[in-house]
């Protein structure tokens, strides 16, 4: 897929939240053994949680009405996030899996792009040097606001509709769906949700989560990481411009 695609720059990009995720096996690898770079993730990501799992075993045999039973418990920390001072960014690590989350206000792709990448170096120095990628996404999740939603085909072009004649018989209060998409020739697919609701001030708030998924496998390399990370992006511009309509379009200009 061609990655040198120029997409429009929006003066008010509707993005609330902006993830990446990557999947992965690494032999031999623990979880403690990312808190060698503790230190360094710590200079962006000043707070850690321990993200703990609670096993609890009962004595398989357990006669009927009251007795003694044996329990064991078992409690490993299966991830570790580490998050921004005002928490609104995060990067949530685990033996197979590492995401990056940021709900910011959104300051352009390039940015996220670069912050991605710098914690991704970080890694990738000897725990994920040899490790094989088998699924990596990014998520965008947007939000626009509406003093008025009775006519929805002005302002998006995919819709649900139940009535004749392409025409709801009442006014529009609230509806959501999910659309799964295989983008041919490749290995990506998308999963998109739509839905609206009626806010408290009595505005509408319409939410376009758009998840775009590569199942490709790759061995672990920063660039090809990077350069996967256009590809998806394509796709999921592809999928939010194709979706709105110049109306809309002209509310986040």
């Amino acid at each position: 897929m061609e990655n040198n695609i120029k997409w429009k720059n929006l003066d008010n990009p509707p993005i609330v939240a902006v993830l990446f995720q990557m999947k992965y096996v690494a032999n031999n690898l623990e979880l403690n053994n990312f808190l060698t770079y503790d230190t360094q993730l710590k200079h962006r990501l000043p707070i850690r949680n321990d993200n703990p799992h609670f096993g609890i075993n009962f004595d398989a045999s357990i006669p009927l009405g009251k007795s003694k039973v044996t329990v064991t418990t078992d409690t490993q920390i299966k991830s570790y996030t580490y998050f921004s001072a005002d928490q609104k960014s995060r990067l949530e690590i685990s033996t197979d899996t590492i995401t990056f989350i940021d709900e910011h206000k959104y300051s352009g792709w390039v940015q996220f792009k670069e912050m991605t990448k710098f914690y991704l170096s970080i890694l990738s120095d000897v725990l994920l040097g040899n490790c094989e990628v088998n699924r990596t996404s990014i998520r965008f999740i947007n939000r626009f606001t509406f003093d008025n939603f009775d006519e929805p085909q002005d302002y998006f072009k995919t819709l649900i509709s139940s009535a004749e004649d392409n025409q709801l018989p009442y006014p529009l209060r609230q509806y959501g769906f999910r659309l799964f998409m295989d983008i041919p020739e490749t290995d990506i697919y998308s999963i998109v949700n739509q839905s609206v609701e009626i806010i408290p001030t009595n505005k509408y708030s319409y939410t376009f989560d758009i998840d775009v998924l590569d199942r490709q496998h790759l061995v672990f390399n920063i660039n090809t990481i990077v350069e996967n990370m256009e590809s998806l992006r394509n796709v999921k511009n592809e999928i939010f411009f194709n979706n709105l309509t110049q109306k809309t379009l002209d509310l986040c200009n």
